[in-house]
């Protein structure tokens, strides 16, 4: 079995929510996970109720990415609801024990958001980011967190252990000021 990555994106631009298309992670993610051999799946969300839609199929992917605004309120879709894991109907058991990556600003400065995240998932492991963050090196520290799972990644499944994140972290401190001066953590938190 081949890895896997599934994005779902929503639109970054709430002042014009008719703008369905100026952000795209698919463009990054889709070329990435290609030239790495993973499996790859997309879909663009708006709503509430769009996640409703998509959590109750079967999601085939180990590795599900929230592309998007958020902040220590949740993650925010196009039309201005917040996602928060309190506020969508229970997710199938179908979709359990996923490795859940929101990529998307300060989910995890909020240590009881992220843990709200990963009890709804009933997720092996939430990763967020504490600081605001720039698309590029959300997309920097992704790809090498993803790279360093796939190494983990056996006989279709996926284990990734809490010293396996403490390596990344370590292994990527010197990343820790590419986005902003002055950051004494790293920016990206495991719950």
């Amino acid at each position: 079995m081949s890895f896997s990555v599934r994005i779902f994106d929503t639109v970054l631009n709430g002042k014009n929510i008719k703008d369905t298309v100026s952000r795209n992670a698919a463009d990054f993610w889709k070329p990435f996970c290609q030239s790495a051999g993973w499996k790859f799946g997309y879909e663009r969300v708006h709503s509430l109720s769009d996640l409703e839609f998509f959590f109750s199929k079967k999601i085939k992917e180990e590795v599900i990415i929230f592309s998007g605004h958020g902040n220590e309120n949740g993650f925010y879709l196009s039309n201005g609801e917040c996602f928060n894991g309190e506020n969508l109907k229970s997710l199938p058991e179908k979709n359990h024990g996923k490795i859940i990556i929101f990529s998307s600003c300060l989910i995890g400065k909020n240590e009881k958001l992220s843990e709200n995240l990963k009890s709804y998932f009933s997720a092996q492991a939430v990763f967020s980011y504490r600081h605001l963050m720039s698309d590029r090196f959300c997309f920097l520290n992704e790809s090498i967190l993803l790279t360093s799972m796939e190494h983990k990644f056996n006989r279709g499944r996926l284990i990734f252990t809490f010293n396996d994140f403490i390596d990344f972290q370590v292994e990527t401190d010197f990343m820790k000021n590419m986005n902003e001066k002055h950051v004494k953590l790293h920016p990206m938190v495991m719950t």
